[in-house]
């Protein structure tokens, strides 16, 4: 008889198991398709709710949905008149300088991003996040694994965009006159972020300047890390563009210090190896130029080919010339780009290139440099020939925006 009770016990309880595991199944695949917005809120319903979206396995199912809707980034430097916000205390530590006096004009940043693909366009899913002024950032990283890398001189940190959550870095060790570039890549294998950061000691004499490459690696539920010396194996290079992460391999423009040659530098995030990619003759990379992706491959766009100097065709079409990297021939191919009615359309604004959507879609923004309130981005069907403008939600004076594709929600720093 005690038998018979026993196994009916542990069958009432295997059953009851079976139905626990069934329902957080289903809640952590309904959880992974919410709002980062609504996960913020979720957090603080239950030890349990916290417990499975601060989970590393859900943060990384959570990182792999979100790359099925990207997002536009628009990264703001503007006038500011006003203190920061309470919840921006968080940027203090990272900060030198001391809140700005109530009426003062100062220069803050905003970070604001809607989903790209998403229609409506430009309404849907937007996140707005600002910085307190004079944060004195010299560099702001393209996003990658939904973070972005903030520098200031010797000081770094991780941000998070969508979660308004940062991390200090520690700070990197470097000569009180060397010039530092620093780029933020991702390995999404291993998930774990790295900052490369290159530093230059001038010299009149190029035999005395003294270059160093040094990495930073960030792993999630790890907090302890330090930067770290590498050597480049290939040449001593000055960075010249601003760097562009795919598929766990960062690229950026160059210049080599021994022949002064324009090449393109990719670093490998995981085996932390240097490649030089040689470029054809007729191809003299510069400051003007910018890495984007085109139709899932890596390309460089020459901004100045959009200057209002340079004469559209005749018949008011716009026409440009874009170099994709063939990474199957490990070569580069000029690809010719036409706009139909681009004159009428879009008149004398300048647009620069910034990228395809998933949609085979190309985006087109606004130059922020001519741009003093409001800003546009264009959005060009290749198929239907239809070019759409749209206006996003950024007022007042500024001085410059940097659009960036691909941006994605992300829990890291939760």
């Amino acid at each position: 008889m005690e038998n018979k009770k026993e196994k009916k016990r542990k069958r009432k309880m295997e059953n009851s198991s079976s139905e626990t595991l069934h329902v957080e199944d289903l809640q952590t695949e309904i959880m992974s398709w919410l709002p980062l917005k609504s996960l913020l809120r979720f957090v603080i319903v239950s030890k349990k709710w916290a417990s499975i979206i601060r989970g590393e396995q859900f943060k990384a199912l959570y990182l792999r949905r979100s790359m099925t809707r990207p997002r536009l980034m628009f990264m703001v430097r503007r006038i500011a008149t006003l203190p920061p916000e309470p919840e921006m205390v968080w940027f203090q530590s990272f900060c030198k300088e001391e809140r700005c006096i109530p009426g003062q004009l100062e220069v803050e940043f905003l970070f604001h991003s809607v989903y790209q693909e998403k229609i409506p366009y430009f309404s849907s899913g937007q996140q707005q996040l600002r910085v307190p002024p004079n944060t004195n950032y010299t560099s702001v990283s393209q996003p990658i694994g939904g973070l972005i890398c903030l520098q200031s001189e010797t000081k770094f940190a991780l941000c998070n965009p969508g979660t308004k959550k940062s991390r200090a870095l520690p700070d990197i060790q470097a000569h009180e006159k060397a010039f530092i570039t620093s780029f933020l890549g991702y390995d999404e294998a291993t998930n774990v972020f790295k900052v490369l950061c290159l530093t230059m000691v001038w010299a009149h004499e190029p035999s005395k300047r003294v270059y160093e490459y040094q990495v930073l690696t960030v792993e999630s539920g790890v907090e302890s890390c330090s930067w770290r010396g590498i050597t480049c194996k290939e040449k001593d290079h000055t960075p010249e563009t601003q760097g562009l992460c795919k598929g766990g391999v960062l690229y950026y423009g160059a210049r080599s210090t021994s022949d002064h040659r324009p090449l393109v530098m990719s670093f490998n995030v995981r085996s932390q190896e240097f490649t030089a990619i040689e470029l054809p003759d007729q191809l003299h990379i510069s400051y003007f130029w910018n890495f984007v992706i085109y139709n899932g491959d890596i390309a460089l766009v020459n901004e100045s080919d959009f200057d209002p100097r340079v004469v559209n065709e005749p018949n008011g079409n716009k026409v440009f010339h874009i170099w994709v990297r063939d990474a199957t021939a490990q070569e580069w191919q000029r690809t010719r780009i036409e706009i139909p009615r681009w004159e009428q359309n879009v008149g004398h604004v300048d647009y620069v290139f910034r990228g395809t959507t998933g949609t085979k879609e190309l985006v087109f923004a606004q130059d922020s440099r001519h741009c003093e309130d409001d800003f546009f981005v264009l959005y060009y069907d290749t198929f239907t020939k239809d070019l759409r403008r749209f206006q996003i939600g950024v007022t007042g004076p500024k001085i410059s925006v940097r659009t960036c594709l691909d941006h994605v929600d992300s829990l890291w720093l939760m």
